[in-house]
């Protein structure tokens, strides 16, 4: 019978003074929250620990989905899971060892494999790097991470399922380009605006590209504010500044299936794109100058996917969702190439989409051909 076995993840907080999340529960009991799923008494010679960095992942449909399949899978949330506006990737993989840690000296898996889904696959190929490598000494606001003497155990194998390289290039794909001043989100250049009306598609080529440098221009006048308000926190003695970033999706594939083509429909993983833009819950709504430079920013992020697979060296899967809104097939394609000494294997899964919505088929097809792949590489029977 597969249970739920929820797990108390104890993981060594940060000390630097900062008050980064409001909750004493959180700040003196430090414990990350995970679900194990599987047969309470079953197999422990290779088990699946799927992070993200900031989603509650505790009771994520591909857990019972492999957990049926013969492979017991723990979700884990990190320490961010409820403060997104204050995430430091650097010490989310710090969460990830934690984890690892768990699977192997706690509930005695022999073998762990990492599983990125969406987010989560930047989070996992990052911490994989460090493992392996420890290249990274500090944050992007100048902050020492600790990898050089944290016991980060390396994954036995890494697998990325409707992952994208990183949250700082998705936003870098999705941001508005058209706001003609971060104060005043509304006023607008109307030749940059995605949903202006009368706007048809397929989109003139030679406007995306322009689209694109309006894009990156924008990313780069944020990331001279966060830098210019670090300067001051640092003279200071400020902890961090927090502000609001509005209108971040916009990607011209969410209108016009023809750039980067795949099985995908018009539209994006909120459904209307052009009323998430503005919504409350849109990517990277609210966040802090330190998270924006570890998290968001396409220059100064150290949690690239497409820098950190070179080196990753264990066996990878790259499985991207064809009818992905979120996650784009030429993005997997890159990962996938980028894996260049690792035993790397590319699986395209046609129409599924990035939750599976109304696919009731596409856990099982997952889960079939993750099995197919571990046991190619001698990781599960």
């Amino acid at each position: 019978m597969i249970v739920d076995q929820f797990q108390r993840i104890p993981y060594e907080p940060a000390r630097d003074g900062r008050v980064e999340m409001h909750s004493g529960l959180s700040r003196h009991y430090p414990t990350l929250h995970a679900n194990l799923v599987g047969p309470r008494d079953g197999d422990r010679s290779v088990g699946v620990v799927m992070m993200h960095p900031a989603s509650d992942f505790l009771s994520h449909f591909l857990l019972r989905g492999f957990a049926e399949a013969g492979i017991p899978a723990m979700g884990v949330n990190t320490r961010y899971t409820s403060n997104e506006p204050a995430l430091i990737m650097e010490r989310a993989a710090l969460d990830v060892a934690a984890a690892v840690r768990w699977m192997k000296d706690r509930l005695g898996f022999e073998r762990v494999i990492l599983l990125g889904f969406s987010g989560g696959g930047s989070l996992a190929a990052f911490y994989q790097d460090m493992a392996e490598n420890r290249g990274v000494t500090h944050t992007p606001a100048g902050d020492p991470t600790g990898f050089a003497d944290a016991d980060l155990p390396p994954a036995d194998a890494l697998m990325l399922i409707g992952a994208h390289p990183g949250r700082a290039n998705v936003l870098r794909h999705w941001i508005d380009p058209s706001p003609l001043d971060e104060s005043e989100p509304d006023r607008l250049d109307a030749r940059l605006d995605l949903y202006a009306p009368g706007r048809t598609t397929p989109l003139d080529r030679d406007w995306v590209l322009e689209y694109r440098q309006a894009q990156l221009d924008r990313m780069r006048r944020i990331d001279a504010f966060a830098l210019e308000r670090l300067d001051e926190l640092n003279r200071t003695g400020d902890s961090d500044h927090g502000f609001v970033v509005h209108r971040t999706v916009a990607d011209p594939r969410f209108v016009d299936v023809t750039l980067d083509p795949s099985d995908r429909k018009p539209g994006s993983m909120y459904g209307d794109p052009a009323r998430a833009n503005t919504a409350a819950g849109g990517l990277a709504r609210f966040v802090t100058v330190r998270s924006w430079l570890s998290t968001w920013s396409i220059d100064h992020t150290n949690a690239d996917a497409l820098r950190n697979l070179p080196g990753v060296t264990c066996p990878t899967l790259v499985m991207p969702l064809l009818g992905d809104q979120a996650a784009f097939a030429s993005e997997s394609r890159a990962m996938h190439a980028a894996l260049t000494n690792a035993p790397a294997t590319l699986v395209e899964v046609p129409e599924l989409n990035h939750y599976l919505v109304d696919q009731p088929h596409g856990v099982s097809h997952v889960t079939g051909e993750v099995r197919t792949w571990l046991a190619g590489h001698a990781l599960a029977a």
